[in-house]
């Protein structure tokens, strides 16, 4: 009798047992269906809407769950499901692995055994001297000078500070040395002028930086980055301040700075472009970048705000673009951007993973909207990524090359 029972009960499990594995196996599918869907939005760059605009932004976090989907794909042995996964995962590989790898677009170090060296030309870009400090100028569309550069202590900590930025290799340094000129970036938000300004001003004396973007810069912060001895290591400067919020940006450079006006019309934040002029040849264009973050109510005027940047040049003085792009190389947008000839200098480096916001939300840094842009007569040797108290960004410092 109990043989009985026991092989009636057994017969009455394999159809249950069979139902699951043949549910699991449709859930698994769909699973995949869903990662293939994805990945063809952001392959296709069809991101559209208040939903997908965001989303696409975690791209290598999507990745990371295709990579765990195929894994259990190959344990169920389901080899539709395992073919999908599979073609997802590499389609993935091939968008997000090169920003961790570098040396690739058009602004990535020239090979030094091809590199020839050119002339040193002469600077032509320069500001107006005022003999008083940036930091309490009254002009926000004027270039104004006080004081001198960092002193030779502060080369040297900035030195020791490049050494470990400079990690994408001797070929890079070596290409540097032959014809580039130093341009050393730091752009940082100031969280509607909350960011730290002692921190900012360490950073710029550690960094050695030339040329400082700076969003999100409120009157009182201008005032308490003056107070904290920014003009003293970067006495030019270009700013257009707000009392509040997200508004006001500014530029804040060691060399002389000539105001630019009709390059774009901003959608957005201020934006304001400057000369820098860099020694040994001719100045370099500056332009601070800061489009609306795209909430539900602004996702056009953020596609705009990128969309009506001032494209790559051929000629005239090298342009660099610096600042928060509320973007990720996952946007469609910003890759549009990129294809007018920028390079991303996190991404030429192998950086390109490193988050920057946001920051002091009860999270770590999630992704990377933060960026400092390249055309084809510049390269980045090293980035870096610096918290920021006070702000919900990290600071990303670039350490550039300029030919003459």
């Amino acid at each position: 009798m109990a043989a009985v029972l026991v092989q009636q009960e057994t017969e009455t499990a394999r159809p249950l047992r069979r139902r699951r594995r043949v549910w699991g196996a449709r859930l698994l599918a769909g699973v995949a269906g869903l990662f293939a869907l994805g990945t063809a939005v952001r392959v296709g760059g069809l991101e559209q809407g208040v939903f997908l605009v965001p989303m696409v932004s975690f791209t290598p976090y999507f990745a990371i769950a295709a990579l765990i989907v195929l894994a259990i794909a190959v344990v169920a042995r389901k080899r539709v499901t395992i073919a999908i996964m599979l073609a997802v995962c590499l389609s993935l590989a091939w968008l997000v692995v090169p920003r961790a790898v570098g040396g690739t677009g058009p602004g990535t170090a020239p090979d030094p055994s091809t590199a020839t060296a050119t002339g040193t030309g002469t600077a032509t870009g320069t500001g107006t001297s005022a003999g008083t400090s940036a930091g309490t100028s009254a002009g926000t569309d004027s270039a104004t000078a006080a004081g001198t550069g960092s002193s030779a202590g502060t080369e040297a900590d900035a030195d020791t500070a490049a050494a470990g930025a400079s990690a994408v290799g001797g070929q890079a340094t070596e290409a540097s040395a032959v014809e580039g000129r130093s341009l050393r970036m730091l752009t940082a938000n100031l969280n509607g002028g909350r960011g730290d300004a002692t921190v900012i001003v360490d950073l710029v004396r550690k960094l050695d930086v030339d040329v400082l973007s700076v969003q999100e810069l409120t009157w009182s912060a201008r005032d308490r980055l003056a107070a904290a001895g920014l003009g003293t290591l970067l006495p030019y400067q270009i700013s257009e301040p707000e009392f509040r919020g997200p508004e006001g940006s500014g530029v804040y450079a060691r060399h002389p700075l000539t105001a630019r006006t009709g390059l774009f019309k901003p959608v957005g934040h201020h934006m304001p472009v400057a000369e820098v002029a860099l020694p040994g040849g001719s100045p370099v264009e500056v332009v601070v970048v800061h489009p609306v973050a795209p909430v539900p109510s602004t996702v056009p005027e953020w596609e705009a705000g990128i969309a009506t940047l001032p494209p790559a040049p051929a000629t005239g003085p090298p342009r660099v673009l610096a600042g928060d792009f509320n973007a990720t190389l996952d946007h469609a947008v910003f890759r549009e951007l990129l294809s007018t000839g920028y390079t991303d200098a996190a991404a030429a480096t192998g950086r390109g993973l490193v988050p920057t916001w946001p920051k002091g939300r009860g999270l770590p840094p999630l992704v990377a909207i933060d960026h400092v842009l390249t055309d084809s007569r510049a390269w980045a040797v090293g980035v870096q990524v610096h918290d920021l108290p006070g702000s919900d960004h990290r600071a990303l410092f670039a350490d550039l090359r300029v030919r003459p």
